[in-house]
């Protein structure tokens, strides 16, 4: 028996397998709210049957009163919406590999960090974790949950969210309804579906999504693991698009750019990274993308290489290759 034994009683089955589903390429996100049938999916165990009648959010640790609430008392809790770039960390098994799997949604619920203040943390908490009901084998090994965890002082924030809706509706099964977490500026992988549990501890968990799976290497060696938490700086260029043909006159090429601070700056490139030119970016609305623009008129007829790299408000900048956050080109021809 474990804390999430009780957990048990809110699932009545589970789709096992893992599903993904990424209907979008980069060039199709044109809308600055990404539709909610045109979001990706990923489900590393399958997607839970839940009982909403039955199910419950336990929340309990290092905390002086432990609460339970059921998804009734979650949406007469006061209401807040965000929007937030949503990024999916790519696969574990190949963390350097860019996907650039991404979109831009208003989440609607609750906060989390209000309801922690008010159950009064213990001072020796460090960590927060995190317990969906999806659970079966990923990878060859077989986990009873999905459980992340995240910094106390992460959890803590006024706009990390218990979220019941998305774009204005209520969360669809494959979604994560009755309810999910959402932590801004951090990749999707944090942010659990089907929560069942919440609790407040002084360790990291111990289970694979934190062990074995979703951590970098860094240092000299890489051997040092460090969590896939917040979001590297990352753009990509919408228009044109892949393999484009494009007349020889004035052009506008535009995208988007996002990571857990600010993006303060995008740098455009026409001739596969060779020289750099700025482009304008738009100021950040919450925790969404931001659009940057480049006007741009091609010197003579022929094939160009563009390429975008972002900088962000702590002055990281996107890497040219070797990372999941590379820099994405678009190989374009000019009449």
């Amino acid at each position: 028996m474990n804390e999430f034994d009780n957990s048990l009683e809110n699932k009545s089955m589970s789709y096992v397998g893992m599903i993904i589903n990424f209907p979008l390429g980069v060039h199709d996100l044109e809308s600055f709210i990404t539709p909610e049938n045109q979001l990706f999916v990923v489900s590393h165990m399958g997607i839970p049957n839940i009982d909403i009648e039955r199910w419950r959010l336990k929340i309990s640790g290092l905390v002086e009163q432990s609460l339970e609430l059921s998804y009734e008392n979650l949406l007469n809790m006061e209401y807040r919406e965000l929007t937030v770039f949503h990024q999916c960390s790519g696969n574990p098994l190949q963390p350097t590999l860019p996907t650039r799997t991404i979109s831009n949604v208003t989440w609607g619920g609750v906060s989390l960090g209000a309801i922690l203040n008010q159950l009064q943390v213990k001072p020796q908490a460090r960590y927060v974790w995190f317990v969906g009901l999806d659970g079966g084998v990923y990878e060859g090994v077989s986990s009873d949950f999905y459980i992340k965890d995240i910094p106390l002082e992460k959890a803590l924030h006024k706009d990390v969210l218990l979220a019941y809706k998305i774009n204005g509706k209520p969360l669809s099964l494959e979604r994560g309804f009755p309810l999910r977490l959402v932590v801004p500026g951090y990749y999707g992988t944090n942010s659990v579906k089907w929560l069942s549990n919440i609790y407040v501890t002084d360790k990291r968990s111990p289970g694979i999504f934190t062990t074995t799976f979703y951590n970098d290497g860094v240092g000299e060696d890489g051997t040092t693991l460090k969590p896939v938490w917040e979001v590297a700086p990352e753009s990509v260029i919408v228009h044109p698009h892949q393999n484009q043909v494009l007349n020889l006159q004035p052009q506008t090429l535009w995208g988007w750019a996002w990571a857990h601070s600010d993006i303060t700056s995008v740098d455009v490139s026409i001739d596969s990274g060779i020289t750099w030119h700025t482009a304008e970016v738009e100021a950040r609305l919450q925790y969404a993308w931001q659009r940057f623009t480049f006007q741009w008129t091609p010197p003579t007829r022929g094939k160009y290489n563009l390429m975008s790299r972002a900088t962000d408000s702590n002055g990281a900048i996107q890497p040219i290759e070797g990372q999941r956050n590379a820099v994405y080109a678009v190989t374009i021809t000019v009449n």
